[in-house]
């Protein structure tokens, strides 16, 4: 048991130590389980959105077919933003790139004439330029995008004032960017990257970076081009992290205030999507007027303008696990920095999560290995309760993401770990019980004994225990008229027989030797009444020998009788394994082994079948016994008294 104790406890620390270094290393299988269950966390308590001035205004399947097939002429988006500023919005950004020129413009067009039929088509203008003269009418935002390789970086529209140390070597980097036409960045009051923390379409944005930076430059998101726009503000003030240099901790545009991850990104909590808020841009360039709620919604806005029709391939997921468009996201985002409804997660819950993950591990570890593996997962259950109890509570209440999966997780491999390998030890030495006691013990003190298996080590200790012994009379004449073989099936089919009432009467075989038989009570373990016991086997064992013989069990022919001695001794012997850690053999030896033996020999000579000693006979009031008189004892100075047994004075169950 000390093995397993101490084993277990070596296991448990070196499990808890691996655990603890791979929640360090966090490698990307464990981000993801925790991402993942911060979704959780949003699909059980979606933020609820709030009315904010912000309006969608979506290029949707029915305004494609109302205006024609996407992209749509520069002339037709320079109507739209007219028709936005014209309701009253405050700023409008485009989330859609404006890379090439307008391949429906009449210059355009006119590339591919004659010379001679151009000047009629060039006379109506440029799409590209319409466009940007429509913007003077507002702030308008403009968005690029990230690119792989190095070139050119678009120029800031905004300022940024740094308070603290520089931030910019902690955000993301972009090295090259895809950029609107020159003409209509010239004439946009606000330029932000696009750039969601899902890379591909249709996968799921959880963050998203508001800060990039760039050939010395910081970039802002487009929704916060647009709410600098929308608030009238010129600059934005990036509150450095005191603590950890290189870190943005929040930024500030106008009076509103947004916090951020280490890397500038930002987390998004998502609210239930509802198409039904989004404004088709078929509404605004149709002759037929807006609506009340059309209007209201227009009013004031910050108006963000993306497409939504599938077949355009902006669709991205939520937390939520809802399929949405990426104007959307960003529109939400917008929201919730709005209505300040914020999820936090400081860089030093890294750093208490690794230390969470070690001390509960090491604290399992103790209680399986030196409490009990019950106890350990029973310990594990509550702290995993208590944890996610917390973790939520903190999320719901704060708005604080902290990760249940690392603790928990590294709480159940620590208890599977160290209990499985109690388990083994355990029951490996059950398996050693039950090959060196499974035989020779009843079942009931089979199961005492492998609840107890420190009892069995090499050595022995003193203890008070009955000893029996049975001896088969005129053997030796008896094996001279049988076969080798015939004398082995003889022996087992006795002993056999004779060995059944020991285990009945949970005493213990120790040994056959020949004809003879040794067994013992109240070891390795506590028997109660052990005299008694030892008793009540020897009349078994009388009646069992009377039967074989009634039915000439043993196979030497009718007349023939085989008569048995039995002696029992009641005193301290040494009990325990002898041998080697190899081979080892239950056994008990001393005085009181010897004089049960001779008490055994005594029979003979007094001619009965039972003869116990004075000190099994005081033991045993329910056992009618007889005084037979004193007798010599081999290695004995003094005469011993020894007693007949011949029945129960009592009913015996």
């Amino acid at each position: 048991m000390k093995k397993a104790r101490s084993g277990g406890f070596i296991i448990g620390v070196a499990v808890a130590g691996l655990l603890t270094v791979l929640r360090w290393l966090d490698p990307q299988p464990l981000q993801d389980l925790r991402a993942a269950s911060f979704d959780i966390y949003q699909q059980l308590k979606p933020r609820v959105a709030v009315e904010t001035p912000v309006a969608v205004v979506t290029i949707d399947e029915a305004s494609l077919a109302q205006q024609g097939q996407w992209p749509w002429p520069r002339r037709t988006l320079a109507r739209l933003t007219d028709r936005l500023f014209e309701a009253g919005a405050v700023s409008v950004a485009f989330d859609i790139l404006f890379a090439e020129p307008d391949r429906l413009s009449p210059r355009e067009l006119a590339k591919s004439l004659a010379p001679s039929e151009r000047a009629a088509l060039e006379a109506l203008g440029d799409g590209d330029a319409v466009f940007a003269r429509s913007m003077t009418a507002g702030p308008v935002s403009l968005a690029f995008a990230d690119k792989p390789g190095e070139g050119p970086l678009p120029t800031p529209k905004a300022g940024f004032v740094v308070s603290g140390e520089e931030v910019a070597s902690g955000l993301t980097q972009i090295e090259n960017a895809i950029m609107p036409m020159p003409e209509l960045t010239a004439s946009a009051a606000g330029l932000g990257h696009i750039s969601l923390s899902g890379e591909q379409v249709g996968s799921r944005v959880r963050q998203v970076p508001l800060l990039l930076a760039g050939g010395g430059n910081l970039y802002p998101a487009l929704l916060l081009e647009a709410l600098r726009l929308g608030l009238g503000a010129s600059t934005y003030i990036v509150q450095a992290d005191p603590t950890y240099p290189g870190i943005a901790q929040s930024l500030r545009v106008g009076d509103v205030t947004v916090p951020l991850s280490e890397d500038g990104q930002f987390r998004f909590y998502a609210a239930p999507g509802d198409t039904g808020r989004f404004i088709p841009a078929g509404r605004l360039l149709s002759p037929a007027p807006l609506s009340l709620d059309e209007k209201t919604r227009l009013e004031g806005a910050i108006v963000l303008v993306g497409v939504s029709a599938a077949g355009l391939q902006d669709i991205r997921v939520t937390p939520l696990s809802e399929p949405v468009p990426g104007v959307a996201i960003h529109a939400q985002i917008l929201e919730q920095i709005l209505a300040g409804q914020f999820l936090n997660r400081p860089a030093w819950l890294d750093g208490a999560e690794v230390i969470a993950i070690a001390a509960l591990s090491l604290l399992l570890a103790v209680l399986a290995s030196f409490v009990g593996p019950l106890v350990a997962l029973a310990s594990a259950a509550v702290a995993g309760a208590v944890i996610l109890a917390l973790c939520w509570y903190l999320f719901a209440s704060q708005g604080l993401l902290v990760d249940p999966v690392a603790p928990l997780g590294g709480a159940l491999i620590t208890v599977f770990c160290t209990t499985a390998f109690w388990y083994v030890v355990i029951e490996r030495e059950r398996r050693y019980i039950r090959q060196a006691f499974g035989r020779y013990v009843s079942p009931t003190l089979l199961a005492r004994i492998e609840q107890s298996p420190d009892a069995l080590r090499l050595g022995g200790v003193n203890r008070e225990i009955t000893v029996l012994f049975m001896d088969v009379r005129d053997f030796t004449a008896l094996s001279e008229t049988l076969a080798p073989q015939e004398t082995i099936r003889f022996l087992n089919k006795l002993h056999g027989a004779l060995s059944v009432p020991v285990v009945e009467c949970d005493g213990t075989l120790d040994k056959f030797i020949g004809d003879s038989l040794m067994a013992f009570w109240n070891a390795p373990l506590d028997v109660g009444d052990h005299p008694a016991k030892a008793a009540e086997a020897a009349l078994r064992m009388r009646d069992a020998m009377a039967e074989l013989n009634r039915t000439d069990a043993l196979g030497l022919g009718p007349g023939h009788e085989v008569r048995i001695g039995i002696g029992i001794h009641t005193g301290v012997a040494c009990v325990g394994n002898v041998g080697t850690l190899k081979r080892l053999s239950y056994s008990a030896v001393g005085d009181t082994v010897n004089t049960a033996a001779r008490i055994e020999s005594a029979c003979k000579e007094i001619g009965t079948d039972i003869l116990v000693s004075e000190q099994t006979a005081r033991r045993i009031p329910g056992y009618g016994t007889v005084h037979a008189g004193k007798v010599a004892l081999k290695g004995k100075s003094e005469p011993f008294d020894v007693f007949f047994l011949p029945g129960r004075s009592e009913p015996q169950s």
